[in-house]
């Protein structure tokens, strides 16, 4: 991305802030009043292996101490029937230790839905995220922002009574800030449809076939990364009410993915996705979800693997201001596309667990205070891919 791409980036994104917050009030004389937030916080966060390391192979870990501080402004309005909605969060970075890694941050989501045009039941939505890259699986840890932005466009038109067809378009692209992981910019775009069936109770199921394109603009093909390729998938997805306290949404289909030069590197298989709600009380959630998914690993941005898990998420909202949240997870990693001797080197796979929990609490209509740890670990049949990692976080946030 050049200069003045970056500068026409930024002018745009101040545009667009600029436009929610005086359009939004205005929008407000002509219907109830325009939900508006807005406020700062500033996180600490300690993290005692920031390089996701395997001490007992390195002999030394590094820890180091962030903090962050950001501004964020959100609305969400609606005129007849259409919503309006937008969350803008921004903020910096800074590394005590390794001051080298400080960065700034976006992450935007802003979008349209409504009945347009007739009974159609549209959506356009834009997000953007820019965030440090993992530093795991990275035999030189190095500074690298990753900056995301997707187009969606969903489309839901009813045609005879329970029955409906859907479509959907995807455009999104990925950036790289450090020379050396240039390689990874990729620009794609996807096509999605088929029909839907939705009962009395507002129950969904939905049959969909999926195509998807990726191009690597700075890559040439080699032994490791091939510099495009193409997916197809079929799913079929549902959104099931199961009682007044539990729900059910799942996804399942067959993923297929043909890459443009190195068939070493395709991969087919069944993907996933099954979770279930269960509120057994007003103050009480607690979410399960199993999954299968093939594609991008979840440490790194470069190599494809095939990652089962199971995760379950409670929440308690203790009192109307205090509240705890926690999710612990456990799963298996296999990696697609080995570029080395076999007979020499295994295939490589990991096991990894995570539990987290956070307590939040509402110190003043407009002061909020947030406590969090997360528990990281990941045993390969890679030694030196072993790591343990600990973070601790603080967050202040004052908002109106």
């Amino acid at each position: 991305m050049t200069i003045s791409s970056k500068n026409s980036a930024c002018l745009s994104l101040v545009n667009v802030i600029l436009f929610s917050a005086l359009a939004v009030p205005q929008c407000a004389k002509a219907e109830d009043p325009t939900p508006l937030r807005y406020g700062a916080g500033v996180t600490y966060q300690r993290d005692s292996n920031l390089f996701r390391l395997d001490g007992e192979a390195t002999g030394e870990v590094q820890s180091d101490n962030i903090t962050s501080g950001y501004a964020y402004l959100g609305f969400d309005t609606t005129l007849s029937r259409q919503r309006l909605y937008g969350n803008f969060n921004i903020g910096r970075a800074h590394f005590s230790r390794f001051s080298q890694l400080d960065y700034d941050k976006q992450d935007i989501k802003t979008g349209w839905s409504g009945d347009f045009p007739g009974q159609i039941q549209t959506g356009l939505v834009w997000t953007r995220t820019s965030q440090l890259a993992n530093f795991a699986d990275l035999n030189l840890p190095r500074r690298n922002v990753i900056t995301r932005d997707a187009v969606r466009l969903d489309l839901d038109v009813p045609v005879i009574a329970s029955w409906h067809i859907v479509a959907a378009g995807t455009v999104n692209q990925s950036r790289n800030s450090n020379t050396l992981d240039r390689g990874n910019d990729l620009d794609g775009h996807s096509a999605e449809g088929g029909v839907r069936y939705v009962t009395n109770y507002g129950n969904r199921l939905d049959l969909v076939l999926q195509q998807t394109n990726v191009d690597y603009p700075n890559r040439i093909p080699q032994d490791y990364g091939d510099s495009a390729y193409h997916e197809r998938s079929a799913y079929l997805r549902a959104l099931w009410s199961a009682s007044g306290s539990s729900r059910l949404e799942g996804q399942f289909g067959y993923l297929q993915r043909r890459n443009e030069h190195y068939s070493n590197q395709d991969f087919s298989g069944p993907n996933f996705k099954l979770g279930w709600t269960w509120e057994p009380s007003g103050s009480t959630v607690v979410a399960v979800t199993a999954y299968r998914t093939m594609g991008a690993a979840g440490d790194n941005e470069y190599e494809a693997a095939a990652t089962k898990a199971l995760r379950i998420s409670p929440v308690w909202a203790i009192t109307g201001k205090l509240s705890l949240a926690g999710q612990i997870e456990a799963g298996q990693r296999s990696y697609i596309g080995a570029v080395h001797d076999v007979s020499l080197v295994p295939e490589r796979e990991d096991n990894f667990q995570s539990l987290g929990v956070s307590l939040h609490y509402d110190l003043a209509r407009w002061l909020g205070l947030d406590l969090g740890y997360r528990g990281e670990r990941r045993d390969s049949n890679w030694p030196q891919r072993d790591y343990i990692d600990h973070t601790g976080t603080v967050t202040v946030q004052i908002g109106f």
